[in-house]
C-alpha cells in the first residue's frame, strides 16, 4: 500500500488558481488514479444573471481547510491531496476552487475528491457575495 496519505497543500489565497499545480502535486509514483474537481464562477444562480462575485474568508479558514483535508486523507484510501480555494473578487469564468486527489485506483480517488469538496463547502468558513446583473447582491453560506 505504501506510505500514508499526505496533504501536499491546502490553501486559501487571493491569487489565481492552477489546475496544473494541483495535478502535479498529487502525481506520485504510487498514484494510479487522480480525480479533479474544478469550481468556476458561473454567469447565473438559478435564473438570475451573475456579473461577478467576491469570496471572503474567516481568519480560521486556512486552518479549517487544512483540517478538512487532513481528515479526508486519514479516512480515505488515498495517497495525496492538494486543494486551493480562492478569495477576493472574481469574474465569471475564473477558478474558485481546485481539488486534486491521487489514489492507487480511480474509485478511491473519485470518492475522496467528492467527500473533500463537500466537506470544504460544509465546514470551511468562506462566504460568497454574488453580484447580479440588476445590481442586487446576495451572500451565500459557507462554500
Amino acid at each position: 500500500m505504501g506510505a500514508p496519505a499526505r496533504v501536499i497543500f491546502a490553501q486559501v489565497r487571493d491569487s489565481p488558481l492552477s489546475v496544473d499545480e494541483c495535478l502535479a502535486a498529487v502525481l506520485l509514483p504510487d498514484v494510479g488514479g487522480i480525480a479533479l474537481f474544478v469550481g468556476s464562477v458561473r454567469n447565473h444562480d438559478d435564473d438570475r444573471p451573475v456579473t461577478d462575485l467576491a469570496y471572503e474568508a474567516h481568519p480560521r479558514s486556512v486552518a479549517e481547510i487544512e483540517r478538512v483535508a487532513a481528515e479526508v486523507a486519514a479516512a480515505e484510501p488515498v495517497r495525496a491531496i492538494a486543494v486551493t480555494h480562492r478569495v477576493g473578487h472574481l469574474q465569471v469564468g475564473e477558478l474558485a476552487v481546485v481539488v486534486a486527489v491521487g489514489a492507487a485506483h480511480r474509485a478511491e480517488a473519485f470518492a475522496a475528491c467528492r467527500r473533500l469538496i463537500d466537506d470544504i463547502k460544509a465546514q470551511v468558513p468562506i462566504w460568497k457575495h454574488q453580484i447580479f446583473e440588476d445590481g442586487s447582491t446576495e451572500w451565500v453560506g459557507a462554500c
